[in-house]
């Protein structure tokens, strides 16, 4: 529970009378008699449980102390007093909570000795129509007084009434806590206090604070309300105690998280203009509040020209330092002097692309993102990767959980989406993407097998991949995989030794590349001793109307035929190297002494650059060692 109401209206007085916990506890606040930082305290039911209490300032001036503690509440407790009635902070109060998301909350009319029953009938009725079309239209209004102590039984029970209606947050998510304290604790260390968002974490857990490095810190110890426990969960005010961290690596705006959040500068919103007399431009400059983070931020609007007070606009919000958002987010926003609360609104996307030009098409995406559910929301994200993504890829753009993602994904996604659960991971794609897939893998294999034809085999895993430009190790290639079975399964392709081609492939090679051979191959061996000339060869090919493809083709055939050898570009009839392979083996065994190139030369009456061809060749057959200028028979010693 949070309270809520103008400075001096009795916000800390009441907690104090209902849970005998003085909230200002600082000198400054002893001194001014106001609540300046935020107060905790906690109120044990009736039912056995505790009810974490947060009291926040009232007084204008510290506004973002009161939106970072109103963040992580689960229902008001608006505080008016009988005496003052409606004031500037209890509008800008009600107006933040309902920004927050706030659905819940009961109402106290504190100081109820100060005036007589017609007073009281007057600010009762005021009331009442000050939170007419609001959550609070049908909260209770329980006059007290903590002075006297009356009324305050009555609204104990008022309290633990409500307390049965509110919703716990689910637990299930990533585990995230703004900071709102930090100090240290002789024989334990840096001790961090804060209302938990989401999620849970237990001791023995890692957590990290982010933004900041990417270090994690153990939980040592965990309390709640005052009282060591196990594990704090989504809603509860948890004092962690960290190892390792220092008051020196915090500063205000950070949290702490089970998981390495994605740092943003940048989001989609839905914003809502609630501040009196207000119109904002197509830039504006505001502070920008989400929990305890507090930054100067540009707001471009995208939908409109102009915002005024009562409307709402779709928007990209800029911030000068980073933050740690995650989709739903409630957030507050303040006039760039910090005089007035302008308003606030709702996360719709925290890893936009930067709108620079307001497109119609981007427009509507963003209204989708606005009005969908998660499951929307997830098709968009996988819309705009333009690739195969998985859930935990999803997870971390949203800085949602996994297991949220893998939920609603198992339960519902649009017609235009589909999965596909592997070992491992579960792949999201779209179906066009599918079915350009299905189409890049029947092209990769109709240029692969034109190309290729002399290869006698299909084409590989790494060639289909390269062509189609996946990753590898990434969700593009582990759908590749699988479409690939799939359509070996239905029939539409063959493989055999790790290769695929068409089920319905002949094998047969094209007549004109067949007659190419032939001809390349003569000429070839009629180059004899010489080393065939690669123009004389591309020659030979243009007049047969082929290309340069073609060539390549034949040459490689003819490598893995054995018809001839090939170092790099240069080529030789495998029948000369063999003659000449036999006289050099008898010459040096004869001899028993080493040669040149220039006596390989005169040996076996090539030229030099046939010699050293075939030279290199019982080079990398180990053949021939190599002394200097002389090559001796490995074998030899």
């Amino acid at each position: 529970m949070g309270t809520a109401g103008h400075v001096d209206h009795g916000k800390t007085a009441l907690i104090k009378a209902l849970t005998q916990i003085d909230c200002d506890t600082h000198e400054e606040e002893k001194r001014r008699g106001i609540t300046i930082h935020l107060g905790f305290a906690h109120m044990n039911l009736k039912n056995g449980e505790s009810l974490g209490i947060v009291d926040v300032p009232g007084h204008k001036d510290f506004i973002h102390t009161m939106v970072g503690g109103a963040s992580g509440i689960d229902f008001v407790l608006m505080v008016i007093a009988a005496d003052s009635g409606i004031m500037p902070q209890t509008r800008e109060h009600l107006n933040i909570m309902k920004i927050l998301g706030i659905k819940h909350g009961l109402i106290a009319l504190t100081k109820v000795d100060l005036v007589d029953e017609e007073i009281l009938e007057l600010a009762t009725d005021d009331i009442k129509e000050f939170v007419k079309g609001t959550f609070l239209e049908n909260a209770p209004v329980v006059p007290v007084s903590a002075k006297t102590g009356s009324g305050i039984d009555q609204l104990q029970d008022a309290i633990e009434e409500l307390t049965r209606k509110v919703e716990s947050k689910p637990s299930d998510g990533v585990f995230r806590m703004f900071i709102d304290r930090i100090f240290s604790v002789s024989g334990f260390g840096t001790v961090v206090t804060g209302s938990v968002m989401s999620g849970k974490a237990k001791n023995g857990d890692t957590l990290y604070l982010r933004p900041g490095k990417e270090q994690g810190y153990r939980v040592r110890r965990l309390e709640k309300h005052g009282v060591e426990i196990g594990e704090v969960v989504a809603g509860d005010r948890a004092s962690i105690n960290v190892v390792g961290l220092e008051k020196s690596d915090f500063r205000r705006g950070m949290l702490l998280s089970d998981k390495l959040l994605r740092e943003t500068r940048m989001f989609d919103a839905k914003l809502e203009i609630f501040e009196p007399g207000v119109t904002l431009g197509m830039w504006s400059q505001v502070i920008f509040h989400v929990g305890t983070y507090e930054q100067q931020a540009r707001v471009h609007l995208l939908d409109k020209t102009g915002v005024k007070t009562g409307e709402a606009a779709l928007v990209q919000i800029h911030l000068h330092e980073p933050c740690i958002l995650q989709l739903g987010d409630r957030f507050v926003i303040r006039s760039s002097s910090d005089e007035w609360t302008l308003g606030g609104g709702k996360i719709i996307d925290v890893s936009p692309l930067h709108h620079r030009r307001r497109k119609e098409n981007i427009i509507k995406d963003i209204e989708k993102l606005a009005a969908g559910e998660l499951s929307e929301i997830i098709a968009q994200v996988v819309h705009k990767l333009h690739r195969v993504t998985t859930t935990e890829e999803i997870a971390f753009s949203l800085n949602l959980a996994v297991s949220q993602i893998n939920e609603r994904v198992a339960k519902r996604l649009p017609d235009e989406i589909a999965k596909l659960e592997t070992k491992d991971d579960i792949l999201l794609f779209t179906r066009q993407q599918l079915d350009e897939l299905h189409q890049g893998i029947k092209r990769a294999i109709q240029e692969f097998m034109k190309e290729n034809q002399l290869a006698g085999r299909g084409v590989n895993f790494d060639e289909i991949q390269g062509s189609l430009k996946i990753e590898k190790n990434s969700p593009g290639e582990k759908l590749l995989r699988w479409m690939l079975q799939q359509q070996t399964e239905k029939g539409m392709l063959k493989e055999k030794d790790k290769t695929w081609q068409f089920a319905d492939a002949s094998g047969d090679v094209d007549q004109k590349l067949r007659s190419l051979i032939k001809v390349i191959e003569n000429y070839i061996k009629s180059c004899g001793m010489q080393v065939p000339l690669m123009s004389v060869m591309k020659e030979i090919t243009q007049k047969h109307r082929m290309n340069d493809k073609d060539l390549k083709q034949v040459l490689h055939h003819l490598t893995l035929t054995g018809l001839v050898y090939r170092v790099g570009e240069e080529i030789i009839d495998k029948t000369v190297v063999d003659s000449c392979r036999k006289k050099l083996i008898d010459h040096l065994l004869k001899e028993n002494k080493g040669i040149t190139v220039a006596g390989f030369r005169d040996l076996v009456g090539g030229n030099r650059k046939s010699s050293l061809l075939m030279l290199l060749i019982f080079d990398n057959e180990k053949l021939l060692r190599r002394e200097g200028d002389l090559r001796f028979l490995w074998k030899a010693k």
